[in-house]
């Protein structure tokens, strides 16, 4: 072991080294107030212990994703392993898009591990140790198959465990396929382009000839044996996802929820695909446009638009400059692929359009500003051949840009855990004096029937003092005042944060109470009278 770990250090790569060190750097500033605390959400308090398993959400293999690190939310083990997972993507995405150098894999693994679907899921803390073993996973699949001619066969492998995780990391490995085909035409313009000149050169010394681009024939055939290595990635790794979801439904005895369209997966409707197509059109494009995430101050809006221009034009630069049109089959392909990206970033809309897209399956987006790397990258060494100080200049703004994304969601991931920290205090007093209050009304008893109506405090009694929703709004179950909302989630807060127990009156009665005009005159807590017996149900209005 030791000689194997030495061979593995001497044969490193500084860009790697800088990859894995950028995602931990950049991931324990935007992440350790989550990391080192323990906020609450909506959902922690039937996962403060749980064994994850998700099965009736398509997500077989999630309870052994988690597995590892035990069933307890144990908020720093897991967000070590999280960001270890994610610097290990930085590194593979790094190998995958050919980046060389140490200052593009260090912004990668910067981008990666602070990107904020990464920061939603890091409000979820309980399972992001899963779901980013899963992201690592799909990446490192993609580059199996990418770079060894049957490396798709344990892909499939691959894949198939990803998806059973967390479906969305299907689309992230279909956006890595697309994005890596189309670096691979933008390298084969110059790689057989100068094979194909030194042996023309060779045979009959005419050394025009080899000016003319070989992609036409070399390299449109390789790009096209790595796609359909990438198709059968695809394809096989869905089908042995739905098998052995399948055959775990069967030996469990369950059936998919419908949560989130997890009911589409097994097969889709194709009376419902145009319908899914321009959903899928319509979410990419709105969210692309800033989504909540890219363009909350001007300094992201600046910074976010023109990294995403710049890409685009250093895209079609490199394109023109290797001489790709020249090619008729990588023109197609190249329309093709682009064509295909919002509908690969969109799948679950899709498959089931009326899906709520929430910031934890926004991960694929994050490709994106990887790929958008990379070319800068392949532009920098473009530049160092040519010579060219303008091209210096256009990488520094591009670097630029990203060090600034990164460091605006770094802020946007701690204003996120700020306002969680925020949002358990308020509760906390809240649920003291509920509980205080309850313990001396005269004849409670412990094991009464409790319904607390009303979801959140009026704000006559109770202003509101979140002042984060400008961020917050884009980040689920992060906004608001308060981390609960009904009698069953105060009666699990109170459990565990206030060791006080109380017991939620059956939830058909709490409805039934709720639209009782005794109950619409009660006035609102912390009235005096707004704590009363109705039908041997003690009943606490906090609004409505």
């Amino acid at each position: 072991m030791d000689q194997w770990l030495g061979n593995q250090w001497k044969n490193r790569k500084p860009q790697h080294i800088a990859a894995f060190l950028g995602a931990m750097i950049a991931g324990l500033i935007a992440h350790m107030p989550v990391m080192i605390h323990n906020y609450p959400t909506l959902d922690t308090f039937w996962n403060i212990y749980s064994d994850q398993n998700m099965i009736t959400s398509g997500r077989q293999f999630l309870t052994f994703a988690c597995a590892p690190t035990s069933y307890y939310n144990l908020t720093w083990v897991n967000g070590i392993v999280a960001l270890f997972w994610l610097a290990v993507s930085a590194v593979i995405l790094t190998e995958l898009f050919h980046i060389e150098k140490k200052l593009p894999a260090a912004i990668l693994g910067g981008i990666l591990s602070t990107f904020p679907a990464v920061t939603g899921t890091f409000v979820f803390i309980y399972t992001i140790d899963g779901y980013m073993m899963a992201f690592a996973v799909a990446c490192g699949g993609v580059l199996l198959a990418r770079k060894t001619k049957w490396g798709f066969l344990p892909a499939i492998l691959g894949i198939g465990f990803s998806l059973g995780v967390y479906q969305s990391y299907f689309s992230v490995a279909i956006l890595l396929c697309i994005f890596v085909l189309l670096q691979d035409i933008l390298r084969g313009g110059i790689e057989e382009a100068a094979e194909g000149a030194e042996s023309r050169k060779k045979e009959d010394g005419k050394e025009e000839q080899g000016k003319k681009d070989a992609t036409s024939k070399g390299g449109i055939k390789k790009v096209l044996l790595t796609g359909l290595r990438f198709l059968l990635m695809g394809i096989g790794g869905y089908a042995f996802y739905l098998i052995s979801l399948k055959i775990m439904l069967a030996v469990q005895g369950a059936e998919l929820s419908g949560y989130q369209g997890s009911d589409k997966v097994t097969g889709l409707n194709l009376s419902e695909l145009p319908a899914g197509l321009i959903a899928a059109l319509k979410d990419f494009a709105s969210f692309t446009k800033g989504g909540g995430i890219f363009t909350v101050n001007m300094f992201m809006l600046v910074a976010y638009a023109f990294f995403m221009v710049l890409s685009v034009i250093l895209f079609v630069t490199l394109f023109i400059r290797r001489k790709c049109f020249r090619s008729i089959g990588a023109v197609f392909l190249t329309i093709l692929l682009i064509f295909a990206i919002p509908f690969a970033a969109s799948l679950i809309k899709v498959m089931s359009p009326d899906s709520y897209f929430h910031i934890l399956m926004r991960m694929p987006w994050a490709v994106f500003f990887v790929f958008g790397i990379a070319l800068l990258s392949e532009f920098s060494t473009e530049r160092e051949k040519r010579k060219s100080g303008f091209g210096a200049f256009i990488g520094a703004l591009g670097t630029i840009a990203v060090a600034s994304m990164i460091f605006h969601f770094i802020l946007s991931a701690n204003i996120v855990y700020f306002n969680l920290n925020e949002r358990y205090e308020k509760t906390y007093a809240m649920a003291l004096r509920i509980a205080d209050r309850l313990e001396q009304t005269e004849g409670y008893k412990v094991g009464d029937p409790v319904a607390i109506l009303g979801g959140y405090p009026n704000q006559e009694n109770y202003p509101s003092t979140d002042i984060t929703g400008r961020i917050t709004k884009a980040y689920h179950l992060s906004q608001g005042d308060y981390c609960v909302n009904s009698s069953e989630k105060f009666e699990e807060f109170m459990k565990h944060y206030l060791n006080v127990t109380i017991k939620s009156a059956p939830f058909e009665e709490q409805l039934r109470i709720g639209g009782t005009e005794e109950f619409l005159e009660m006035p609102c807590f912390p009235d005096v009278e707004s704590i009363q017996l109705i039908d041997g149900i003690w009943v606490i209005k906090l609004n409505g």
